[in-house]
């Protein structure tokens, strides 16, 4: 169950960047499309911690925890993955961000204070070899070295969230640890992007709407559930490992949805980001 729960959360958030693209077509910014994003989803979350009340205010002793953990992976890592998203295409987007199991593995390795081993050294060669690959044709487009720097920093910042929340997935459980951290995302959300005119995100087209409450359930709500009930039975390494899927999803429906041009660069890149993992994976 918790492969299959890690697999639905990989597929839901391999959506994100279609929808996100779709809606850049109607002109519309990242930080009016994060807002959007934030108050689709707040009342799906809102309704499930009002139904977990009694079991937050026994735990509220970890609501600080939470709320730094929920700022971390779906405010701050969402926010950089929308700005890099307006220079980066969305097989390139998913390609970058899913390195993310690597530097899980990199991260608690130096926490627990051991090298890596050499089939490690040869699995991360691997995955960062396929990311090297696509890096000099995105760099000729403009403003593309940006995006792709914001998406490894995207990446650590997922990688972070997803090895601090085992612990507190743990003690809290999944849905209150996932309410809470996704009410306070919402709520930061909403703080920082205070200086948005409210005009300006009520006169887009129907069409950005339906697009940006799709975003908010299908690639919000419902993989963030998913990821924490998968990290809470197989662990943060085997999820994070598990979601090298999302790339495959991605480019295929860039291909088909979004019309992007899928290159024999990002065939090998794809390829050897995926064998990198995999090699991870294996014991």
């Amino acid at each position: 169950m918790g492969i299959l729960l890690a697999l639905l959360a990989s597929f839901m958030f391999s959506l994100k960047p279609i929808f996100i693209k779709q809606v850049y077509q109607f002109g519309v910014g990242s930080e009016e499309l994060m807002i959007l994003r934030m108050w689709f989803a707040f009342p799906f979350y809102a309704f499930m911690l009002f139904l977990q009340r009694k079991a937050l205010l026994e735990k509220r002793r970890y609501l600080l925890s939470v709320m730094a953990i929920g700022f971390l992976g779906y405010f701050l890592s969402s926010y950089l993955d929308l700005i890099a998203l307006q220079s980066i295409t969305a097989s390139t987007e998913r390609i970058i961000l899913y390195a993310y199991p690597s530097l899980v593995i990199i991260i608690k390795a130096l926490y627990d204070k051991k090298l890596p081993t050499k089939k490690t050294l040869v699995a991360l060669t691997t995955v960062y070899a396929g990311i090297l690959i696509l890096l000099p044709r995105e760099l000729n487009v403009a403003g593309s070295g940006m995006g792709i720097m914001l998406m490894f920093i995207c990446a650590l910042t997922f990688a972070l969230y997803v090895i601090l929340s085992k612990p507190l997935i743990s003690r809290m459980g999944v849905g209150v640890f996932t309410s809470t951290a996704m009410v306070s995302s919402c709520l930061f959300t909403q703080v920082h992007f205070i200086h948005v005119e409210i005009n300006e995100v009520l006169n887009f087209p129907m069409e950005v709407y339906v697009l940006a409450l799709a975003l908010a359930f299908f690639s919000t709500v419902i993989p963030s559930y998913a990821m924490s009930a998968a990290i809470a039975k197989i662990g943060s390494e085997k999820v994070a490992i598990t979601g090298t899927t999302g790339p495959a999803f991605t480019v295929l429906f860039a291909v088909l949805i979004l019309g992007e041009t899928f290159s024999i660069y990002h065939a090998a890149g794809l390829t050897l980001v995926i064998a990198g993992v995999f090699l991870l994976s294996k014991k």
